[in-house]
């Protein structure tokens, strides 16, 4: 007995065997269509979990950047000491200090370094949660970054017109035997910087 005689003994016949080839051929279109559309649901969740991430990112780094910010970038210099650059920064209180005061800290070498500005103070979270002045004194990580708001209490004391505070910054840990560090200097309600020639 052949084949074709077993399946048409059994009621199927030749158009069952049809029938069979055509119900495999449903299934596997239908596992195509399942798989193609669980491709394209998990892009679609992907593409809506990167913009809902980016979008978090965008309105947390607007957050943190409210204020003014001022970008300090150290350098290792060859007698081993190390340098803030830019040297000298202007900070006019008006325009500048509407929305609070930021520093953002870079340091690209291998070496770890500090940030430290005499009479300035940094506002950190204490431990219940409120608002703490201390010292102006960042340690920055080698190959890293840090923003630190900056307090606006010593400016606020002083607000006499047309005034000029000077603040100087270093790296307490490799300060140069000569190095005198930077200078942020703090221009009160129009006030100008005088220049000698």
């Amino acid at each position: 007995m052949s084949c074709r005689n077993r399946d048409q003994d059994r009621g199927q016949g030749s158009q069952g065997s049809l029938w069979a080839i055509t119900m495999r051929k449903q299934r596997s279109q239908a596992s195509r269509f399942v798989a193609v559309t669980k491709c394209r649901w998990r892009r679609g969740v992907s593409l809506v979990s990167v913009l809902i991430v980016g979008l978090t990112w965008m309105l947390s780094a607007n957050r943190m950047a409210h204020g003014s910010e001022f970008r300090f970038v150290v350098e290792d210099l060859p007698d081993h000491s190390a340098a803030w650059l830019p040297s000298e920064v202007v900070i006019h209180t008006e325009t500048d200090l509407r929305d609070g005061l930021i520093f953002l800290l870079v340091n690209p070498t291998a070496r770890t370094h500090v940030f430290m500005v005499e009479g300035l103070y940094e506002q950190v979270a204490g431990e219940q949660g409120d608002v703490i002045n201390k010292p102006l004194r960042v340690t920055v990580a080698p190959e890293d970054s840090v923003r630190t708001l900056v307090s606006p209490a010593p400016w606020e004391r002083s607000r006499e017109r047309g005034g000029v505070e000077e603040f100087r910054f270093f790296c307490p840990l490799h300060r140069g035997d000569i190095d005198m560090g930077g200078t942020i200097r703090m221009v009160h309600h129009g006030g100008t910087i005088r220049t000698v020639q």
